[in-house]
């Protein structure tokens, strides 16, 4: 009979201690060492370098597929660089383990990092591979170890092997290789070895010749020539073991004393903040936004504040194709999604489906071993899916993860906070939409639709405004009236739909020539009306003359027979918009008498201008 796949959170080595430091006499010294100085990175830089499980955590994070790989063996200094100081505390601030003091997990915590110590200075000397990756590898060198040590008793037919977890957890595949071709390399240690597995090799024997052994009986010492082994190396690795230790109040005889009190800010530890009222009334502010990305980065923001989850993706759920495509995170740090689109796997995107259908969050856990999907492209054990717009074509999803605090998700426990977001979300969305619907509704009312200008509404309305303006302010005021020449000719010879893209040429000429304060709309079949505020019979002249000549060349350029006739009149005290219409349409025909291709004016003597003609 097959066994069930394990899955990946109920026998996690990292669920077990998440951290070495998360021991119980341990963590708080560490943390109060480095109160008061969250915001310098080189701290925390130094405080992980002493944490092998921590940044297996971290590490992963940071190669998640979602984000940006590298292939080569990176540094502690780049994992704190990549997730910014508020997550790496996450790493640090975890819940706290029992644990003996004689236990092995002790040992074998001390034996890491003397190892990565010894790494980075072999490492130096030798020129083989940068110091600080040299630390890291040496620092992860014993995850076999920490698997064998953290493993729960359970199905032994189905437990995973050190091989499998390491592969899970999804780390530079340069890293994987070295750490698991070096458990069954067998070399004779010397002080500079000719590669990066010897100079692991050699620093694993290196830590046990300074008094730190493993705790699993390996014999670091094996074929060594301890003529060959430099003494005094492993004496300075001692020392500048116990002053890094000390450091953070961690050597020997703190350790042996009761552990300080320390009380950690719930944000760093990724605890709630506030009340699920005050969660509720921050999404009800989001719905002062007036964009779709800025509501969606308002509560993102408010789940990961509120909610006390380390990451929160917004994702759009295509269940045709089974894929989940990410739009946005939030994550208290600076990196960039790059791959966006994910696969699923058949067990997600069941899970998927029913969120969707029920209108209620789900719980994804990611089984050990099994096809690569959303939970792996995320380098997540598990997340809490809350379907947003269930009823969309295309809905959405919140992605809420708690994999850098170490914090199992609990439905019964965050079950209210997801659905009150997952609900106003979806609230927001659709409001949303429904003004912008009734914005596009107004648009369509109030413009034309072939031309995209103004109607004759609209147009009207602003011509009534500026004459009362102008009838106020004495300021100058000028019309135009356009009409295309020949136009039923051009239908009927040409067809309608050549006759629309002469009316759209015609508009684009016109919303290219005039400013943004004019108003251009489209006066009835092939008329359109121009209103100028503070324009003067002179300019409007030299404005006319380069419309009719613009509209020619464009009718050249798109090989038709467009050209355009103008009447031009200005404000006089005692008009109206009727009066101003009037004129306008007379001086149009004076121009359609005179040959058209040309423009008119009607205005007073003493304003009188030079008519420019066409040639």
């Amino acid at each position: 009979m097959p066994t069930r796949s394990p899955t990946a959170t109920g026998q996690n080595p990292l669920r077990v201690l998440p951290s070495a430091l998360a021991i119980h006499d341990i963590q708080p010294r560490i943390l109060r060492a480095l109160r008061g100085r969250t915001a310098r990175e080189a701290d925390l830089v130094a405080a992980l370098q002493l944490d092998p499980l921590a940044v297996v955590r971290g590490l992963r994070a940071v190669h998640a597929p979602a984000f940006r790989q590298t292939r080569a063996i990176p540094e502690v200094g780049r994992i704190v660089q990549s997730l910014g100081t508020t997550l790496c505390w996450r790493l640090l601030a975890v819940p706290t383990v029992p644990t003996p003091s004689t236990s092995p997990l002790r040992t074998l915590w001390r034996h890491s990092v003397a190892t990565a110590m010894a790494a980075e200075d072999l490492a130096g000397r030798s020129g083989l591979i940068d110091p600080q990756a040299a630390y890291l590898a040496g620092l992860l060198v014993d995850l076999p170890a920490w698997v064998q040590l953290l493993h729960q008793p359970g199905d032994e037919s189905a437990s995973p092997s050190a091989a499998d977890w390491i592969t899970h957890w999804q780390l530079p595949s340069s890293l994987v290789n070295l750490i698991l071709g070096c458990r069954s390399r067998n070399l004779n240690a010397t002080l500079l070895p000719m590669d990066v597995p010897g100079i692991l090799q050699a620093s694993k024997r290196m830590a046990a010749l300074a008094g730190f052994p493993s705790p699993l009986g390996e014999q670091e010492d094996d074929g060594v020539d301890l003529a060959k082994v430099d003494l005094e190396s492993a004496n300075r690795l001692r020392r500048r073991f116990e002053t890094a230790m000390a450091a953070f109040g961690l050597d020997e005889g703190a350790i042996r004393a009761e552990p300080p009190e320390v009380t950690l800010d719930p944000k760093l530890a990724g605890g709630r903040s506030v009340r699920l009222d005050e969660a509720i009334i921050s999404l009800l502010d989001c719905n002062r936004s007036e964009s779709y990305r800025g509501i969606v980065t308002a509560f993102t923001s408010i789940a990961l504040r509120h909610g006390g989850y380390d990451r929160v993706f917004y994702a759009k759920w295509n269940a045709a194709k089974g894929t989940i495509t990410l739009r946005c995170k939030a994550d208290s740090s600076s990196r960039k999604l790059v791959q966006l689109r994910h696969s699923v796997t058949p067990a997600e995107r069941q899970a998927l489906a029913t969120a969707i259908t029920d209108e209620r969050p789900v719980r994804l856990e990611a089984p050990l071993r099994g096809p690569i999907g959303l939970l792996a492209g995320l380098s997540t054990d598990e997340l809490l899916a809350v379907p947003i717009n269930s009823s969309f074509q295309q809905p959405s999803f919140l992605l809420f993860d708690r994999e850098l605090s170490a914090r199992p998700i609990d439905l019964e426990r965050d079950l209210s906070m997801a659905v009150a977001i997952g609900k106003a979300g979806t609230l927001l969305v659709e409001n949303l939409l429904l003004k912008r619907r009734r914005q596009r509704a107004q648009k369509f009312a109030l413009t034309d639709p072939l031309t995209r200008l103004f109607n004759r509404r609209m147009g009207l309305v602003a011509l009534d405004q500026e004459v009362a303006r102008a009838d106020r302010s004495s300021r100058p005021l000028t019309v135009l009236m356009c009409d295309l020449d020949h136009f039923k000719q051009l239908n009927d010879t040409l067809g309608h739909l050549q006759g629309d893209n002469a009316l759209r040429a015609t508009a684009d000429v016109l919303r290219q020539t005039m400013r943004k304060a004019d108003t251009i709309c489209r006066y009835g079949g092939e008329e359109f009306l121009l209103v100028l505020p503070d324009t003067a019979p002179a300019d409007a002249t030299v404005l006319a003359a380069r419309l009719f000549t613009a509209v020619h060349q464009r009718g050249e350029d798109l090989g038709l027979p467009i050209t355009v006739s103008i009447g031009l009149t200005t404000f006089r005290p005692g008009d109206t918009s009727e009066t101003l219409l009037q004129r306008a349409d007379h001086a149009l025909f004076a121009s359609k008498g005179y040959g058209r291709n040309r423009f008119s004016a009607d205005v007073e003597p003493a304003d009188e201008p030079t008519v420019p003609r066409a040639s």
